[in-house]
């Protein structure tokens, strides 16, 4: 592939194919000249010395390791498959070999074993301590299920090089970068994969899309080096990408942007983009149709890893400072290939984002806040196992090139025309596999509903041959999954999705249990928000003989626990930075079912905020009373609860006044009132040094209403409240 993924060394084919006489017959010395090439990104000549190397018995994990990191390095998925196949064996692996090893598995169209490994990978590098899953095999469903929305042919102006990145050139030509081989005598090639280096085409583009009488581009554009991606701007100028030839610090060439301008039927002129830099890359411009916004990418300090997209804003004339598409859009590993459609759909290359293999295609828009919120797969047949990339799309929505290394073109990368009968969607899914607690298999027919929140039914279904579901879902939604199989209790898992747009799949595994038995279900969500809380500590313990279970909340806030017959226990769900919660359970009188923990609501966790005021709404008194109501002592008893279960807060309860009283009338009543919730809240075993109660008067009044004021009675009753904080919380 030469798909200017990653800087090129300029060498001189005469010194790529140079190799010293005391190679010849010697493993060893093949692997020392393989070495060098590597580490000069030479990967062609490198894996063909490790080859040899290999042939004369150096099978050894660096040998081995080399082949395999060379194979992908040059695209070739078959190749790195055999080689990382043997490399996972090695003792000394890492995780990024079996990361590796699911690329090329994936990259072969093996997603059931891509998906193995790279669960094996997940495990092995784990996020924050929580366990995560690939879900490849599911997000390949997804993303074959269109397969009507695209039709793909292959055009005539491919050759047996590298044909790709077609860009406009008005309705009726279109420029793309190319390898073929037209140049006399010395030939300038690609160390990275031994290819001739890119120069800039010209072709024709008929009624059918194909292309046609491609001609080098006309003018000073192409030169020695490489020249690849570029756009037409809506001014007719050229921006177009040429390896620097100002070698970093570390002795490669980046990529650079250069900028031309129109010269009869071609362009002339190598003008450098303002943010050039010789350490870093900047290349594959985009320009959108109105001129404002410039986009390319760059590894340059400061992104997310690899290469990112990055954009400028036309001020006047000049480009202003680049700005990074944020996490929306880019990954740990590169993006590549920008392209913004005439009705501002961003469309690039990534291989950092669930795809089907190697680089696919996403298109993105700008969400309300101006920012590319997320990006959707735009699936098969435009995406496949292989390297996908370099989408354009015309005016009118409906057609467009992309560029492909997939089997059956004519060689290297190809240029493919496609139609896109009917637009692009983004489509969420939750899958999971129902699962048999019994024996920890899975369970194929069994009924599978996906609940809303309020608990309808929104579908249903039934699992596969591999006991695996799958629906549908929205965005910033709660959800319930509920498997039913005979002689057993029905199987639940929650799963919210206001996070679903970068991952697209929510992954859910739901165990039904056994028909037999007490057991304890519940979930934890958070209190005023949409969402499930992971990671929460739930406790229960047996109030006759003490002991105690301990379980953690899963990704869907969901947790069970078996308990035994007539006890009696106390639940405590804790995590840090919210208040705990104390339950009592009883299982008197019960030989078998399920208890659900807050029924259908759910276990609801509040964060805690040192300072801020929580209402109490129920402690309030008629004209001049002290005495506190039955709704008033509910809510105490709630309070002191949550005061006896959180021992590490201090608690302040203030008492205030309307300010329509007189000052020392009002604090004279206030004291009074406090008093009755202080003698109240000790009566239920709160202790002075972990709560106070004080009488304010009128001292802190919500609105300014009071002597002279005119006020409604709704907002004077605003100011007679009663209120407490949390006022210190330990080791905070």
């Amino acid at each position: 592939m030469s798909k200017l993924l990653c800087p090129f060394i300029l060498l001189f084919a005469l010194l790529l194919h140079a190799a010293p006489a005391q190679a010849q017959g010697s493993a060893e010395a093949h692997t020392r000249i393989a070495d060098r090439y590597f580490q000069r990104m030479a990967y062609a000549q490198a894996m063909a010395e490790y080859q040899k190397a290999a042939n004369l018995g150096a099978v050894n994990e660096h040998v081995v390791k080399r082949l395999a990191e060379c194979a992908m390095k040059l695209g070739d998925t078959k190749d790195g498959e055999i080689w990382y196949a043997q490399v996972v064996k090695f003792l000394n692996r890492e995780p990024m070999d079996l990361y590796m090893y699911a690329q090329a598995l994936k990259g072969n169209g093996k997603y059931a074993e891509a998906e193995e490994w790279m669960d094996r990978y997940l495990a092995m590098v784990p996020a924050d301590g929580t366990s995560r899953k690939s879900n490849i095999a599911d997000l390949a469903r997804k993303f074959t299920s269109n397969l009507d929305r695209f039709t793909v042919k292959r055009v005539l102006a491919n050759t047996g090089k590298d044909d790709m990145a077609a860009t406009w050139d008005g309705p009726d030509r279109v420029i793309f970068a190319s390898a073929r081989d037209t140049t006399v005598g010395m030939q300038w090639r690609s160390a990275w994969n031994d290819q001739p280096f890119l120069d800039l085409y010209l072709a024709k583009r008929q009624p059918d899309g194909d292309l046609s009488d491609a001609v080098r581009l006309p003018g000073n554009v192409n030169s020695k080096f490489h020249e690849g991606p570029c756009v037409v701007a809506p001014d007719g100028s050229l921006w177009y990408t040429r390896t620097n030839p100002v070698k970093s610090k570390t002795g490669v060439h980046r990529l650079s942007i250069l900028h031309a301008q129109r010269a009869g039927e071609g362009w002339s002129g190598q003008d450098p983009f303002l943010y050039n830099n010789p350490e870093c890359s900047v290349g594959h411009p985009a320009i959108s149709a109105d001129g404002r916004w410039f986009f390319f990418i760059s590894d340059m300090p400061g992104g997310y890893g690899g290469t990112d997209l990055y954009v400028c804003e036309n001020r006047g004339g000049q480009w202003g400072e680049p700005h990074n598409l944020g996490p929306g859009v880019n990954t740990s590993r590169n993006e590549l290939f920008p392209f913004m459609a005439a009705d501002g759909t961003l469309y690039f290359a990534t291989e950092g984002l669930p795809g089907l293999g190697g680089l696919d295609v996403f298109a993105a828009k700008r969400g309300t806040s101006g920012d590319f919120d997320f990006a959707v797969n735009v699936g098969a047949p435009v995406n496949g196992p292989q390297d996908d990339f370099a989408f354009v799309i015309d005016k009118a929505n409906t057609a467009g090139y992309f560029t492909s290394n997939r089997p059956g073109g004519e060689g290297g990368d190809d240029i493919y025309a496609f139609t896109m009968h009917y637009p692009l969607e983004q489509r969420f899914l939750c899958t999971g596999t129902v699962i048999d607690d019994d024996n920890a298999q899975p369970v194929a027919d069994v009924e599978v509903e996906l609940l809303n929140a309020d608990g309808t039914v929104a579908e249903n279904a039934r699992s596969d041959a591999n006991g695996r579901y799958s629906f549908p879902v929205k965005e910033n939604m709660e959800y319930a999954v509920r498997a039913r199989m005979p002689g057993h209790y029905d199987g639940i898992v929650h799963l919210s999705t206001e996070t679903i747009g970068q991952q697209q799949i929510v992954a859910r595994d739901v165990h039904v249990i056994p028909d037999a038995g007490i057991w304890l279900r519940g979930v934890v969500k958070y209190r005023d928000q949409i969402g499930f809380v992971e990671g929460a500590k739930v406790s229960v313990v047996n109030l006759t003989s003490f002991f105690s279970d301990v379980h953690t909340t899963d990704p869907g806030g969901d947790f069970l626990f078996r308990l035994q017959p007539n006890e009696q226990f106390e639940v405590m769900v804790e995590k840090p930075g919210f208040f705990s919660m104390s339950m009592a359970v009883n299982t008197a009188g019960m030989k078998r079912g399920v208890i659900e923990l807050g029924d259908a609501k759910g276990v609801e966790l509040e964060p805690v905020q040192v300072g801020r005021a929580l209402p109490m709404k129920y402690v309030k008194w008629a004209g001049k009373e002290t005495v506190l109501s039955p709704a008033a002592k509910a809510e105490l008893d709630q309070l002191a609860d949550r005061v006896q279960v959180n021992p590490g807060m201090k608690f302040e309860v203030g008492v205030h006044a309307d300010t329509r009283s007189a000052a020392d009338a009002a604090s004279k009543q206030t004291q009074a009132r406090a008093k009755a919730i202080e003698d109240y809240l000790r009566a239920k075993g709160v202790r002075k040094d972990q709560l106070t109660v004080k009488a304010y008067g009128t001292a802190k009044p919500l609105n300014p209403c009071g002597p002279g004021v005119e006020c409604t009675p709704a907002q004077h009753a605003q100011n007679e409240r009663v209120e407490y904080a949390v006022t210190a919380v330990s080791g905070s």
